[in-house]
């Protein structure tokens, strides 16, 4: 479970970050992903998925040519939605808790809610971990 090579299912919240249209309002970039993913990480999230993406220790978020965005080596598009499975509490607070990253994509314009959830479901991580130096 811990390495994501399992589906897991548990309480926690989902969040859903949606395009606005609007050309003044930056588009999601990867490391907006990235920032969200840290603070779920930081607030004690046991599992994290974006667009059902599993994150584990070795995955990618990065900005392709600035016109879409990889997960994984998958690309993904809006509306973005990322499943944390932890204490709804924690997880919540460390993303619109003070200076949390959520509210300051509100401040900019972005759509962003999120929900509580008492059965998140987190489908497992499909790749090949592979290391290049590890024996």
């Amino acid at each position: 479970m811990t390495l994501g090579k399992t589906d897991v299912e548990g309480q926690g919240i989902e969040i859903i970050i949606r395009e606005t249209g609007n050309e003044e309002v930056p588009r999601i970039s990867a490391d907006d992903l990235l920032l969200i993913v840290n603070a779920l990480k930081l607030a004690g999230a046991e599992a994290i998925s974006i667009n059902d993406a599993r994150i584990i220790n070795m995955s990618d978020i990065v900005d392709i040519n600035n016109s879409f965005i990889k997960v994984n080596g998958q690309r993904i598009v809006a509306p973005y939605v990322i499943k944390a499975i932890g204490n709804q509490t924690y997880l919540e607070s460390g993303l619109i808790g003070n200076g949390g990253y959520v509210d300051e994509l509100k401040k900019i314009g972005h759509d962003v809610s999120i929900e509580k959830i008492n059965k998140v479901k987190i489908t497992k991580y499909n790749g090949e971990i592979k290391t290049k130096y590890m024996e």
